[in-house]
């Protein structure tokens, strides 16, 4: 069986292709599999690192400010369909699988235009551009809440499944903390910007450090970003870390035993921070980006909120109603315990299994 798989430009639509890929591999017996990315996108560092055969064609952003730079990604995306047309042509799949991001408008249109099956992976509430825009023409169309449903165009064929996560950990809670060299009785914040990081994250944090450090039953794994990680340093150099307790890392290389290790999670509301913290019952205080097209990560925080999943802070609002919620939940069990369960109610751990299933049905006709 054939498949080609697309999306890309950021860590959050390649992921989730990633995590569909590898489901497609643990179920499928005879199976190919094309990558078709972005050239200069994210995906030519990551996708090659798993083993999986690349192809790169030309896409740009259209949701750009000034005639010049729409015109050069009218340009870009028009040069990516001839691209994207030739490349389906001479591979020949059986089904086109879309996570989104701009690479993914010129091949799920050349699938289209060649009537080859498509089906789109929308990983947020609010979906992005390109799959707002194919959803008519794909003959299924994922998505991770119901809320998501009244944001597509009238017939879009939808299907309601979890973003998919695939769980590789083992260790208990204890062997996470244990192999992290953590104290087992601290209530541990994780709290991270995402992959690049996040400066107003880091500005609070580094802010609100010393209140946490008068509570010895507290803890802290903060990724800071590469790009920042010197900067916060310098500015803990005159403090004192117990790494027992608090560990600053530029990056979570083994991001699931953090996550394991973890009670409650500081971060970003970009779909899957929130996957993640469903698959690992984590409570979150969530504090959207303000620079993300169409504030798709408010909406997502306002239906992990509405699950009694966790607290919406505002970027603006972080050092005081995000110091006063972080201390609430850290100096609450009962809370925390609470939160959690609700936390995992929503977790499915079927959603990759029927992520595949419908792709394997789209394919088979």
């Amino acid at each position: 069986m054939k498949v080609v798989v697309t999306g890309g430009g950021s860590g959050g639509h390649i992921y989730p292709a990633l995590a569909i890929i590898d489901g497609l591999q643990r179920h499928v017996d005879s199976l190919d599999i094309l990558y078709i990315g972005a050239k200069r996108g994210l995906e030519q560092d990551v996708v090659p690192r798993h083993q999986i055969k690349l192809v790169t064609i030309h896409a740009k952003g259209l949701l750009v400010p000034g005639y010049a730079a729409k015109l050069s990604g009218m340009i870009a995306a028009l040069r990516g369909l001839w691209e994207a047309l030739r490349i389906l042509r001479q591979f020949r799949p059986q089904v086109v699988v879309g996570t989104g991001g701009y690479v993914c408008g010129p091949v799920g249109v050349a699938a289209v235009m060649l009537g080859i099956p498509l089906v789109l992976q929308e990983q947020n509430v609010w979906p992005g551009f390109t799959n707002r825009k194919l959803a008519p023409w794909a003959a299924s169309v994922l998505v991770p809440y119901e809320e998501a449903r009244r944001n597509f165009p009238p017939k879009t064929q939808i299907r309601v499944v979890n973003n998919p996560v695939s769980i590789r950990l083992t260790e208990s809670r204890d062997e996470a903390r244990q192999k992290l060299g953590l104290d087992p009785d601290v209530a541990v914040l994780l709290a991270t910007g995402g992959s690049q990081g996040a400066m107003a994250l880091n500005h609070f944090l580094t802010s609100w450090l010393p209140r946490l450090l008068e509570h010895s039953e507290w803890g802290l794994l903060w990724m800071t970003g590469k790009r920042y990680y010197p900067e916060v340093m310098r500015s803990l150099a005159t403090i004192d870390l117990d790494p027992k307790r608090i560990q600053v890392v530029e990056y979570f290389y083994e991001i699931q035993t953090y996550l394991r290790a973890s009670d409650v999670f500081l971060g970003r509301a970009g779909a899957m921070s929130l996957e993640d913290c469903v698959a690992f019952g984590l409570p979150a205080v969530l504090v959207p980006s303000p620079n993300v097209s169409e504030d798709h990560q408010t909406r997502n925080a306002e239906v992990f909120v509405k699950r009694g999943a966790g607290y919406l802070v505002r970027e603006s609002q972080l050092m005081d109603q995000g110091a006063a919620t972080l201390e609430r939940m850290l100096g609450d069990h009962d809370l925390r315990g609470q939160m959690s369960r609700d936390v995992r109610a929503l977790y499915n751990p079927h959603a990759e299994s029927d992520i595949v299933e419908e792709i394997l049905k789209v394919a088979k006709g």
